[in-house]
């Protein structure tokens, strides 16, 4: 239970702080996706002691290969690809198989709201990483 609540605050807290950073620059910085894997790593190693690292690449890796080609066409920045990952190592695939789910759909209900209010279709960058984070708050009190 208590490494639930640690792995909660730290992927709240790293998201929180990623989207400040992606609303002022429209970039989640490198290092602050470091400081989410080092986190990650640690939670593993807590739980399962050494073979946490193997849990932990396995964990990290899943969400970059899944989400690869979005990337590469431009459907999601790397940094939110990343900050998935990072989420994968903390909480795990079924939550964030849940978190990916619902900020597809937060950001899709946005974008139609958006449509409507300016009664055309609006071609901007979205900071997905708002979606991340309201998703996993959703999932929180779900």
């Amino acid at each position: 239970m208590e490494v639930k609540k640690t792995s909660t605050f730290l992927i709240w807290s790293i998201l929180t702080t990623a989207c400040l950073f992606d609303a002022r620059d429209y970039k989640i910085p490198n290092e602050l996706i470091l400081l989410g894997y080092l986190a990650g790593l640690w939670i593993n190693i807590q739980a399962y002691q050494a073979m946490g690292v193997v849990l932990f690449i396995a964990k990290a890796l899943w969400p970059i290969l899944l989400l690869y080609l979005l990337t590469v066409v431009k459907g999601l920045g790397a940094g939110d690809v990343k900050l998935f990952s990072v989420a994968a190592t903390m909480v795990g695939a079924n939550e964030v198989i849940e978190i990916m789910i619902y900020s597809v759909m937060l950001a899709g209900i946005i974008a139609v709201i958006l449509c409507i209010k300016e009664k055309r279709i609006v071609k901007r960058k979205l900071h997905y990483s708002y979606y991340i984070a309201a998703a996993f708050f959703l999932l929180q009190v779900k």
